[in-house]
């Protein structure tokens, strides 16, 4: 058996994880695009080691090059991919990434190709999933941030600190993170707060606190588009003069995508990697591979898939409720 494996969109902490658990898995032999989508139309292909991907499965240092195409695929482009694929006699290509990355799968399956895609973005941001590869270590990487800022808080009182995560249009990302750094407000674009009552939230905490930390999505104020950087700059002007406290800014930003992957994130990486192996081997073909809720690896067709937005009916989301995070 002869695979293919590309990762388009943003990179991730547990790609190689992924890669690794795939060739653990079947024995293959894998063939790497480097690039992204622009890598399969130029064919910037490469083979790689069992020893490669031993030795970085659990290194946050990126096995594979990722990519974005700024303009949509072309005819000619769908062609000459599909081409570059039966040249390496490849039996199918396994696609790490997004929305963006499916809805062109869905296009290059109408070519004759074996497609399958898993989510890889920090995002979480995929319908039917409740886990995209690279979520936990975007995670981690805010519980560190938040520890050090409570620190700064114990040592200098009276201090109000705001977080800028990404996540894009949806806020899965910050919701949990709030959730899991025990964060005392989060600001996600389902679910605008009213400025006043915000603003009397803070004084609030801040009156019974060392400190106040804000998690703000990207996508929460109207100005954004993708790769916009500046809501946090939005909502602090418009709360300080409300406060009469200055709010301390914190970008995460890029970084949010690398560091040493956690546990969980090498669990879960196995888990689809064992449902794509087990839908390869029994000829399903053209699937997207999700984590549902009961953390249970399951296919759905390339065209179900979708965006999705943080679910209400979520444990999640009622439990951030319940601790007035939103």
């Amino acid at each position: 058996m002869k695979i293919g494996l590309v990762i388009s969109g943003g990179d991730v902490s547990g790609m190689n994880n992924f890669l690794f658990q795939i060739d653990r898995m079947t024995e293959a032999e894998i063939v790497i695009f480097d690039g992204g989508i622009n890598g399969l139309i130029e064919n910037r292909c490469k083979d790689i080691s069992r020893r490669d991907l031993v030795d970085l499965s659990i290194s946050s240092v990126p096995i594979i090059a990722s990519g974005r195409k700024e303009d949509k695929c072309r005819r000619l482009d769908y062609e000459r991919i599909a081409k570059n694929i039966r040249q390496k006699k490849l039996d199918c290509l396994i696609m790490g990434g997004g929305d963006g990355s499916f809805q062109f799968l869905k296009v290059l399956s109408s070519y004759d190709i074996n497609c399958y895609g898993v989510g890889m973005t920090i995002d979480n941001d995929i319908t039917g999933n409740s886990y995209t590869i690279g979520f936990s270590t975007a995670c981690e990487q805010v519980i560190s941030e938040v520890e050090k800022l409570r620190n700064t808080g114990r040592g200098l009182p009276g201090r109000i600190f705001m977080i800028e995560l990404l996540g894009g249009y949806c806020g899965e990302l910050t919701l949990q993170a709030a959730l899991k750094s025990n964060a005392d407000i989060a600001l996600i674009p389902e679910v605008p707060w009213d400025i006043d009552v915000l603003a009397g939230r803070i004084k609030q905490k801040i009156d019974s606190q060392n400190s106040v930390i804000i998690l703000c999505s990207e996508g929460y104020t109207k100005e954004y588009t993708p790769g916009f950087q500046g809501a946090i700059d939005t909502m602090i002007g418009k709360l300080e003069h409300k406060i009469g406290i200055r709010i301390r800014k914190t970008i995460l930003g890029y970084g949010l995508r690398s560091g040493k992957p956690t546990g969980e994130e090498i669990i879960q990486g196995a888990i689809l990697a064992e449902e794509v192996v087990r839908c390869i081997k029994s000829g399903l073909i053209n699937k997207v591979i999700v984590m549902n809720n009961n953390n249970k690896a399951i296919p759905i067709d390339l065209e179900n898939s979708d965006k999705r937005l943080v679910d209400e009916d979520s444990n999640l989301y009622k439990l951030a409720k319940i601790n007035n995070l939103i």
